[in-house]
């Protein structure tokens, strides 16, 4: 991986999907004093986690999406910890992927913008171990789409332990930047949601030339507008790249370098112009995806190639409510699983795509 050293890691040769790995997982050494837990290929719950030595104490960016996983990652670290244990934590934004392994720093302070620390509770991990339970069941509903809804949750969720999850909040909110100083490093967290979440952040090293994007950047994985509007996400892409960082640290997927912004720039700028297009037309936020992700210019960008291209619903739907509409037909909570229903209903109709196992019900050999 570029501009970094790998020191250790799981020898695993496939992701948590069954995917042959693109990299290889664990800790990366990314400058003297910075590192990051890269786990491949990037796909869902499958998070980058950043790690600042900073001289006799260590700040930590995001957790995992449960405790074993976070675990893991700590286990690795061990030598750096031994001699600059974790004293600050930091989390970019309230997606569960990136904070519900928290618990292991309830007594550290937390860091996270205002808008991260209002939207903490906006999941539980109760509902989702019951999605990953009921969705073996609901794989047995042919009817509405019910079936591929409980097969993409299901396989979505089972490399995880959602039941020993406590949902531990940050402890210090803060709005627009802050500035943490440890032991004379600065590192500097700027809000730039709502976007993909409500309380996005980015975490800039300048000593370092480092910067950990959280889900601002995804790598050869599609990216995902769950607050939006999307426009605040191409600008917070922009601002990343005026920090001039030699090392970009996605939420997802490997290093990033200043083109692999940049085509996520073209993403949004395509997948904004296209959608509001086939708004006009009058067409569903579910029709609009789907023409969307079919047509020649999806294909001829590549973007259909990248980890799950299905996601381009969510982000629709976000566009659409933000253009005055109603995605879909049921409230709040409801809403949200109808719309993971018509997302894995698209998921169904590329089942080339990857993780395979969420795009199909039958697994070719090298994904089993």
């Amino acid at each position: 991986m570029m501009n970094a050293t790998w020191l250790g890691g799981p020898q695993r040769t496939f992701t948590r999907f069954g995917e042959p790995a693109r990299f290889k997982e664990g800790l990366y050494r990314l400058g003297t004093r910075t590192h990051a837990w890269m786990v491949p290929n990037g796909s869902w719950g499958e998070t980058n986690v950043g790690l600042i030595d900073c001289g006799g104490q260590s700040v930590l960016v995001d957790t995992c999406w449960d405790v074993r996983f976070t675990q893991e990652a700590l286990d690795f670290a061990a030598d750096i910890l031994k001699r600059s244990p974790i004293e600050h934590v930091i989390n970019t934004h309230a997606d569960g992927d990136h904070c519900w392994g928290n618990q292991l720093f309830k007594d550290k302070p937390i860091i996270a913008s205002q808008a991260c620390i209002r939207q903490m509770h906006h999941q539980h991990p109760r509902q989702l171990q019951a999605l990953k339970v009921g969705g073996q069941w609901l794989r047995h509903v042919p009817w509405a789409g019910i079936d591929q809804f409980g097969h993409y949750m299901h396989h979505m969720f089972k490399p995880y332990g959602f039941d020993q999850v406590v949902i531990t909040d940050p402890t210090e909110g803060f709005s627009v930047q802050r500035t943490l100083t440890v032991n004379g490093l600065d590192i500097v967290i700027t809000e730039v949601g709502p976007g993909h979440t409500d309380g996005d952040c980015i975490v800039h090293v300048p000593d370092q030339r480092v910067a950990y994007a959280g889900d601002i950047v995804f790598v050869g994985v599609t990216p995902v507008a769950w607050s939006g509007p999307v426009g605040n996400i191409v600008a917070a892409l922009q601002r990343l790249l005026a920090l001039k960082a030699d090392v970009i640290v996605p939420g997802h997927g490997p290093l990033a370098s200043p083109h692999d912004v940049q085509r996520l720039i073209d993403y949004w700028d395509l997948v904004q112009e296209g959608v509001y297009l086939r708004f006009r037309q009058g067409m569903s936020a579910f029709e609009a995806a789907r023409d969307l992700m079919f047509s020649p210019a999806f294909a001829a960008q590549g973007f259909l190639q990248w980890d799950s291209p299905e996601r381009l619903l969510t982000s629709t739907c976000t566009l659409y409510r933000g253009w005055g509409a109603r995605p879909g037909r049921l409230p709040g909570k409801l809403g949200v699983m109808d719309q993971l229903r018509q997302q894995a209903m698209l998921a169904f109709e590329l089942p080339q795509a990857t993780p395979r196992r969420m795009h199909r019900f039958q697994l070719t050999p090298a994904a089993s």
